[in-house]
């Protein structure tokens, strides 16, 4: 099963960097802006996710599910339907939040950013609007792309510090940061930062890769790493790949959802001579 999520992933991969390379090689390096609409895709490797106390997707609530404006939505709601049953942590898709000020009136907990409107990055750079020094001399977003959605994770085997072995987690109302400050360690400094119940760095990005057609029109996409922030609190690995994600705007809105079909017989065909070239190799060595 590893091996053909792996595959399956590396087609798809495949198959957007060539798209990339398409749109890219017939376009002149701009300065992108922020999106008036979009998605942003997460895919998780629940194999890469298992060493953090056995970490897995519970439950997910997309952008109306998650309505931060209903009073009920709050933090300790999603978290009190966190159950122990797995679900596949593959193509969850964020809605990104409007241009202008943080909204109003959310449910407690709740803390949906708004995009922007001085967000932008340079598609030849890949640099964006850093972060400032805010209170306490702590490190806070210059711009920012904000979005709805919260996902519920069960870790069975998390020693929490106040109800014993096992527990859930809620993660949510998701913004995209950039900081100069993050660009060590084979980070990009691109990261995505929770801000449900409070504001911490999830997951940074790494591998990044762009397309576009013009300033209004393109997704950047890569790799996500555990941040240090979140490894720490589950008490594992700092800045392990666990997946991967895509970040769309405009005609590029639902980039980096990936198939759940199964493979075709060609591909089956194609891994068993893999596997049987693999095999000679070895047996000529």
């Amino acid at each position: 099963m590893k091996l053909i999520n792996n595959i399956r992933r590396f087609l798809a991969t495949t198959a957007l960097t060539i798209c990339a390379a398409l749109v890219s090689s017939n376009s002149n390096a701009t300065l992108l802006n922020a999106p008036t609409s979009g998605t942003f895709t997460m895919n998780l490797d629940r194999l890469a996710l298992a060493p953090y106390s056995g970490y897995f997707l519970s439950k997910f609530w997309e952008a109306a599910a998650s309505d931060f404006t209903n009073p009920a939505n709050t933090g300790d709601y999603f978290n009190s339907q966190i159950t122990t049953t797995e679900i596949p942590a593959i193509n969850q898709v964020f809605t990104l939040a409007a241009i202008g000020s943080n909204p109003a009136n959310q449910a407690v907990q709740r803390a949906v950013k708004a995009t922007s409107a001085n967000f932008t990055i340079d598609s030849n750079t890949l640099v964006g609007v850093d972060s400032v020094i805010g209170d306490y001399g702590l490190r806070v977003a210059g711009a920012q792309i904000g979005m709805t959605g919260v996902q519920g994770f069960y870790a069975p085997y998390w020693l929490t510090n106040c109800c014993g072995l096992g527990g859930g987690l809620v993660n949510g109302d998701f913004s995209v940061v950039y900081d100069t400050a993050r660009q060590t360690d084979g980070r990009s400094g691109w990261y995505l930062a929770n801000n449900m119940y409070f504001t911490m760095a999830t997951y940074d990005f790494s591998n990044l890769s762009i397309a576009f057609t013009d300033a209004d029109n393109w997704r950047l996409s890569g790799d996500l790493l555990m941040s240090p922030e979140n490894g720490s609190m589950l008490k594992g690995a700092i800045l392990n790949d666990v997946g991967d994600f895509c970040l769309g705007s405009g005609s590029f809105t639902g980039c980096g959802q990936v198939s759940t079909v199964p493979l075709p017989t060609s591909a089956w065909l194609f891994i068993s001579s893999l596997l049987g070239f693999v095999g000679f190799s070895s047996r000529k060595r």
